[in-house]
């Protein structure tokens, strides 16, 4: 009986030990895995940042070059995207560029319907302050 009560403490205490062991290891892997759910939603910002600039500046080429129904198509997707990523973006800088391009966008959409010139230094001036939001965005730790 005392032989069994041996057996059964030795068996308590490695399976506690066990536990103690594995809890540490998952506690470790699941701040590395906060972490890079932290890093990758960083990175899906930017992605989604970096896409709406390369649309405006693929809008400011288009309307430079008088191809005004290729932009309207393209302007379409653009400030939908545009409307998608407002509440997303933490950044307030970018929210409020994003906020203010996205008022703009009757005003574009009535310039290139028309195939007005005024189009393009639209596009040029929410190119370059959204530019400047993310770089100010980017820059601030």
């Amino acid at each position: 009986m005392r032989y069994f009560f041996i057996v059964v403490v030795l068996m308590a205490l490695s399976f506690g030990g066990g536990f103690w062991w594995e809890h540490g290891r998952a506690a470790s892997v699941q701040q590395k895995l906060n972490a890079a759910s932290e890093q990758l939603a960083q990175a899906n910002s930017t992605l989604a940042q970096c896409r709406l600039q390369d649309h405006l500046l693929t809008l400011v080429e288009d309307t430079a070059n008088k191809n005004y129904g290729e932009a309207a198509a393209l302007s379409t997707k653009f400030f939908n995207d545009v409307n998608d990523e407002i509440p997303r973006v933490n950044q307030p800088n970018v929210k409020f560029a994003l906020q203010s391009i996205l008022a703009q966008r009757d005003q574009a959409t009535g310039e290139l319907a028309k195939g007005d010139p005024a189009a393009h230094d639209l596009f040029v001036q929410m190119s370059m302050s959204f530019h400047q939001a993310t770089e100010s965005a980017q820059s601030t730790p």
